[in-house]
Parts: C-alpha cells; structure tokens; sequence
C-alpha cells in the first residue's frame, strides 16, 4: 500500500471525530453493554503481558445557531482566536492545499487501555526487582518524571441511596487543609484524586450539599454518600488537540474528502442532544504561527458543522525541527478556554507525536494544566501516531489516568503510515479508530461502555 503521511491520518481523525458527533448522539438514549471502566474491555486483567490481538452534501435548510449559542460560543470569523501574540486568522497564516481526493472512511485502527482500570498493573510499571525493572521504572524520580506522580491514588465514589452521582465535585486535602488534588465524578460517580500517600480529608460537594470524610495511607477505595443528585446535562464538550508540525505530514486533501461524508450523518440526527465542538492546533512556540484556536461551536447546526470545516480546511503542517514540540503550552490553552461549570461530559482528544521539551519549567506547565483538567472534569484522551517514542507514551498515560480518560495508541495493522510505538498492553482489541472514538463518547456521556469490535469485523472497515 502506498505510505501516506501522518497528517492523513491526523484530519482523517478530526474528521472521524465529527463522525462520532453523529454516531454519539444516535446512541446516548440507549444503554449500550459492556463495561463501565472508559477502556480496555475484559471480565479480568490476568497479570500476563503480551502484544495486540491481533448523495447531497447538506439535507435540509439551513438553520442558524440558537440564541444560546452566540457570544463566546460562536467560531471568530474570519479565522481562529489569538494567541500569545500570533494572529491565526486568514491572510498570511492560509496555505493553498490541493483539491480534495476521494478516499474511503474507517482505515484507521487503534488501540486503547484505561490505566485506572487496570492500577494494580500500572503501579507494576514502576517496580524495580532483582532481574527487571518496571517499564517505567525510570520516571519514578522527580528528575524525570515530568513532576507526575500517580502512585497514590484515591479512588472515590459518590452515591445518592443506591444512584450514582455524576457531576459532583471531590477533593483531597492534606491535615492542615491545603489541596492536593480535585476532581470530578464522571457518569458513574467515580472521581480520581492523586496525593502524596499521606493521610487528610475528602470533601464532596454536590448541589446544595457538602460532606467531608477522611482518608489514610490505607483506605485508598472511598464510598461518600452524598445524599442528593447532581444535574447532568445532556451535552457534550469535545476539544481536538492536535499537533501540525512538519512531522505530522501534509496531505491535508484527504480531510476533505472525509467531511462531505461526516457533515451529511450528523446533519441527519433529531435528538437534542447539545454538542459543542472546539479545536486547536498547534505547533511548536517559535514557529511562525504556533497556535490556532476555534472556539466551542454547536455542531449540532449545520451553520456551526460549516464553521468548522471551514477550520479545518486552513490547516497546513508546518515547522517543529526538533523532536519535542509545544505541548505543555498547547495543554494549558486548551484546559483553560470556554468549557461550561455545569455537569456535562468534557473530553479532549490530544493527537500528538512527540513530547513537550525536558525541563522544569516545561514540565510544571504540563502537570498543572493536567490538574485544571482533572478539576474541571475534562477527560484527557491522547491519540499517538507514528513516530512517538517512549516518553510520549510514558506522559500522555499520565495525562490520562490524571483525567480518568483513556489513553489511544494508532497501530500499524491498517498498514497506513509509518512504523507506530507499541506500548505493548496486554490483550489489547484492534479496533477501527473512528469506532474506538465512537464508544468513548457513548461512554463518557452514559456511563455504559460497549465492548470493542475487531477492525476486520467492524461492519465501518473500507479497506479498498
């Protein structure tokens, strides 16, 4: 098959996410089977490691966005926001792309796993023994692990009676009160918080009620009962957080070519469920145009849908020289934009590469913008490509497990791209990642996570 650089892959995702919009909202009224962990789908997690198993292009009028949506939800026109001093809009930041090429969706396959579901065999990664060391043995001291530490985690569920509550608040306190971490309750009303191992207080808030309990260097598994229920609204917050350096490749006609499709599913959907859309690409912080944002969008308008694939059309790859790139920055732009206070399901999917660059000040970024995200409630989700090497894994883990997201892996089974990093998880299921995205949102948004499909049964695989 003729290689096609990563930057295929890149907008084929972004294009996959707006697939998903549609794909999601069909879905989010039913309760789908499987799992409840955001991940990797088992009965059992066994110890053993081992590799992978292996017509028209809008219906209807067009209708404007409601009167909601305006304001700081809607897209800046003519193009992105501004940041850090550099203009994102159109002018000398457009690059001419070449007209689109008509390939087929579901190409891409992937792999995903959910670090707090399997902790037990996370915590393994950092051991030392007398024959082999933990995998991630190497970051266990703060000279190299970025300033993560999720090694004494506290997991704790909120419950009303017999429901559980989603929504709510949670935080863990040192002895003297100062806040070490917070968190908030996804759609089983399970938060994550990470201290340093030492004993304080749990506090919960939720609606009008507020209930402190407390931990000890033991008791790391927490019920608090709330006694009341948070309201959860059925909206959906996605950001796409993706890296266009050079190393990401330039063929950037294929998006197109995916929309047309993506656009016409979820023009089709009727229910009402609320999703907003916002990107931001990015590359490296001297690069002549480092960031471009386009603010939260309803897509659920065909004028929004429009909005943003005008967005994505402006999109060139461009810059980055050296290895790492602007991640930490990217991360703490993204975490700290319009997301809504209210009890939504917030995700962000990080499509990336490369790491953030070594050292103390690039590293506090990272951690920090980790924390907002965990505090906010945003799942961190990273998605790496071809040529990520050890340490992006090792941080975008941490990300992930920090956030209660789900950490995504692009594979080489599709045999498009480049050779891929292979975290080497065990029993992992193949997937297509377009159908892989699709099951997270459900997922997320429900609390009900639909086992995966292998990508060569996927009734979604077109491998023309």
């Amino acid at each position: 098959m003729k290689r096609i650089s990563k930057l295929f892959i890149v907008f084929v995702i972004v294009a996959m996410i707006l697939s998903l919009i549609s794909c999601a909202k069909s879905g989010l009224n039913s309760s789908a089977p499987g799992s409840s962990d955001g991940g990797y789908y088992s009965p059992s997690y066994d110890g053993s490691y081992g590799g992978s198993k292996g017509d028209g292009f809008m219906n209807g009028d067009i209708m404007a966005p409601s009167d909601d949506m305006a304001g700081d939800m809607a897209p800046e026109e003519p193009g992105g926001s501004v940041e850090g001093g550099e203009s994102s809009g159109e002018g000398d930041v457009d690059k001419p792309v070449d007209q689109p090429v008509i390939l087929p969706s579901g190409m891409i396959t992937a792999g995903a796993w959910n670090d707090n579901t399997y902790y037990s065999a996370w915590l393994d990664l950092f051991t030392q023994s007398s024959d082999k060391n933990g995998k991630f043995y190497q970051y266990t001291t703060p000279y190299y692990n970025w300033g993560f530490n999720s090694l004494n985690r506290i997991k704790v569920t909120v419950q009303n009676g017999e429901n559980n509550v989603a929504g709510a608040n949670v935080y863990a306190s040192d002895s003297q009160g100062n806040q070490l971490f917070a968190a908030v309750t996804d759609a089983n009303g399970v938060a994550y918080l990470f201290t340093d191992g030492s004993e304080g207080n749990i506090t919960v808030k939720g609606g009008d009620q507020s209930v402190t309990l407390p931990f000890t260097a033991d008791d790391r598994e927490i019920i608090v009962p709330l006694g009341t229920d948070v309201n959860k609204l059925d909206v959906i917050e996605i950001m796409l957080l993706v890296d266009v350096t050079g190393s990401m490749g330039d063929e950037i006609s294929f998006l197109k070519a995916e929309l047309a499709d993506v656009i016409n599913r979820i023009s089709q959907n009727n229910n009402n469920t609320v999703i907003k859309l916002a990107m931001l690409f990015y590359r490296d912080t001297e690069d002549r145009v480092p960031f471009d944002y386009y603010d939260f969008t309803d897509v659920t308008s065909s004028k929004g849908l429009n909005a943003q694939q005008t967005a994505l059309n402006k999109q060139y790859a461009e810059g980055g020289g050296d290895y790492p790139e602007a991640v930490d920055h990217a991360l703490e732009i993204a975490v700290n934009k319009q997301w809504s206070t209210g009890a939504t399901t917030k995700i962000i999917f990080h499509v990336l590469d490369a790491p953030a660059h070594e050292g103390a000040k690039y590293a506090e970024k990272l951690v920090n913008a980790t924390k907002i995200a965990a505090e906010k409630g945003i799942r961190l989700c990273p998605i790496i490509c071809s040529g990520a090497q050890g340490s992006t894994e090792y941080i975008m883990r941490e990300a992930a497990i920090y956030t209660g997201g789900t950490f995504i892996f692009v594979t080489d089974d599709s045999g498009i791209g480049g050779s891929h990093h292979d975290p080497e998880l065990p029993n992992v299921t193949v997937e297509l990642l377009n159908s892989l995205m699709v099951r997270l949102v459900n997922g997320y948004h429900t609390g009900n996570f639909a086992p995966p499909t292998y990508w060569k049964e996927d009734p979604n695989l077109n491998n023309k």
